[in-house]
């Protein structure tokens, strides 16, 4: 320990070492030499000659020897401890994410093989929580993608520093992170720590680009004895993540078998979808909309079924929601205008036609353009499309569907209310946004011919109708009562069952001819 001390280098260290090695040989000559002559005048003598001066300099050549030798062992050893650091940098490294410096999906891997190495201790039993962040995609289109990297950091920093001890956070990639709780927390803990991130994704982000506003969805589910990696771990939070996603908000929902059977259904549906897309499943049949002037029909809506090849046909209520959560509601959507638009040409000319139309659709920066190529590929005028959306539409990016709704009237087409009178802001929407038209949702016109409350709506709905200069049509009419109430009213059209339910495409027509323009009666109602 005092050689370390005095001589801390290790060259320095061996050329000690190789001198008093080296001075062993000489000192070892001369004390054999003087046991065997003694100490006489003779040996004196002898210690001048040449070979007992070339004897004293061997320690000297040794140290010097050593010196080398450890002056090389000190550069290796130098060499492998670089490597050694070297090699625990890329370690460290691939376990890190580079933008939030997090630890990654490998690191995740590492811990949850750790988890199940040890789960057959009792009282031990990790969660995982799964969390997508809402919106993500909107601030990337509209913010710019620096400005996405830019609140990623930040939503970390804000989790980082919230968390327990037992608590790490990862992230897994894009717009998700991971959270693992180690031990053996309740449900009660991780309602806890799920207020927690989502009151941390609810605060706006100061970004440089601008302010930004998001949520998160959080999907949670435990480690299960079987469970041997993150594979299945990391599915079934997934699973209970695509609940949670379906649930307005930032918000968060655990697995369950029973979840898991039910998601499993939505995601063979999803596919189903997909293939049915494909292989041109999908067809539209049409419902009539009768003019309150003179009782004739002036629109058709167009419906859009499906002809499973194992469940028969399917109304929208089977699919459309599965469609529009999994992203195949845009090809579906395109198809429906292609196809409506496409029939409405071989109607006669007074003829309308009205399609209904996703969020998803109607923000998609092409959709205007796919609107105006199908009505000069097909030659329809403008003017005979109906364009119907509900008030949930206007809710959400409301500069880009105010620049949408402007387009499609520049085009001549048509714009309608689905459903209105459920939405929070109804008279809000017809300030803010260019409508024509208003549709009366049917829960008011099952309870029209009752009067009270219902009724007295229906009537101030009209005369909002009247006063924005926008005409009203009422949805559901299932009765010869009703239909004449809501002309009573003021509607200036009706659609519902007692009209006709909906008809396939190649009927239109012969439904149209029939009737003529002569009033409709009940003989007349035509069933599909």
């Amino acid at each position: 320990m005092m050689l370390r001390t005095l001589l801390p280098g290790i060259p320095q260290r061996y050329a000690f070492a190789g001198s008093a090695i080296g001075a062993l040989l000489p000192l070892v000559g001369f004390t054999t030499e003087a046991l065997s002559q003694g100490l006489n005048s003779r040996f004196i003598e002898r210690l001048n000659e040449p070979v007992h001066a070339l004897m004293l300099t061997v320690p000297l050549l040794a140290g010097l020897v050593s010196y080398r030798f450890g002056k090389h062992s000190a550069d290796l050893a130098a060499k492998l401890k670089a490597r050694e650091r070297s090699e625990r940098n890329m370690l460290r490294l691939s376990l890190q994410d580079r933008l939030t410096g997090l630890p990654n999906r490998w690191a995740l891997e590492r811990e949850i093989e750790r988890f199940a190495a040890v789960h057959g201790q009792s009282r031990f039993r990790p969660a995982l929580l799964l969390l997508d962040l809402d919106k993500f995609k909107h601030v990337n289109d509209t913010l710019g993608h620096d400005a996405g990297d830019e609140l990623l950091k930040q939503f970390a920093d804000r989790l980082h520093g919230s968390l327990g001890a037992l608590v790490r956070l990862f992230r897994l990639g894009g717009d998700e992170f991971v959270i693992t709780l180690a031990g053996s927390p309740e449900d009660r803990d991780i309602e806890r720590l799920c207020r927690t991130i989502k009151a941390k994704a609810d605060e706006p982000f100061q970004l440089k680009a601008g302010r930004a506003m998001t949520g998160v969805s959080i999907g949670i589910s435990y480690l299960d004895a079987a469970d041997t990696g993150m594979g299945d771990l990391l599915k079934r939070a997934d699973l209970a993540l695509y609940i949670a996603k379906d649930i307005a908000g930032s918000s968060h929902a655990f697995h369950t078998d029973s979840l898991a059977h039910h998601m499993l259904d939505q995601m063979r549906m999803e596919q189903e979808i997909a293939n049915g897309l494909r292989n041109d499943e999908f067809f539209l049949e049409y419902q009539p909309i009768v003019e309150a002037a003179d009782r004739s029909y002036n629109a058709f809506e167009a419906l859009v079924r499906w002809r499973h090849p194992q469940r028969g046909v399917l109304g929208p209520a089977a699919f459309l929601s599965i469609a529009e959560r999994s992203g195949h509601i845009m090809a579906l959507g395109r198809f429906v205008v292609a196809q409506a638009i496409r029939d409405a040409t071989e109607w006669p000319d007074h003829i309308g036609i009205a399609v209904n139309v996703t969020g998803d659709e109607f923000r998609d920066s092409s959709f205007v353009q796919h609107i105006s190529d199908n009505l000069n590929t097909h030659g329809l005028r403008a003017s005979r499309l109906t364009i119907e959306i509900t008030e949930s539409i206007l809710a959400k990016d409301m500069d880009v569907v105010r620049a949408s709704l402007a387009e499609l009237r520049g085009l001549g087409v048509r714009i309608a209310l689905d459903n209105f009178g459920m939405g929070f802001s109804s008279i809000n929407h017809l300030r803010e946004f260019p409508v024509d038209l208003l549709k009366v949702d049917r829960s008011f016109t099952q309870a029209i011919v009752n009067g009270g409350r219902e009724t007295e709506l229906v009537d101030i709905i009209m005369r909002l109708g009247r006063i924005f200069n926008v005409s009203a049509t009422v949805e559901g009419v299932e009765t010869q009562h009703q239909m004449d109430m809501a002309f009573t009213l003021g509607a200036s059209a009706v659609q519902g069952y007692h009209i006709s339910r909906p008809i396939p495409a190649n009927s239109v027509r012969e439904l149209i001819f029939s009737a003529g323009f002569e009033p409709l009666e009940p003989a007349l109602l035509v069933s599909a």
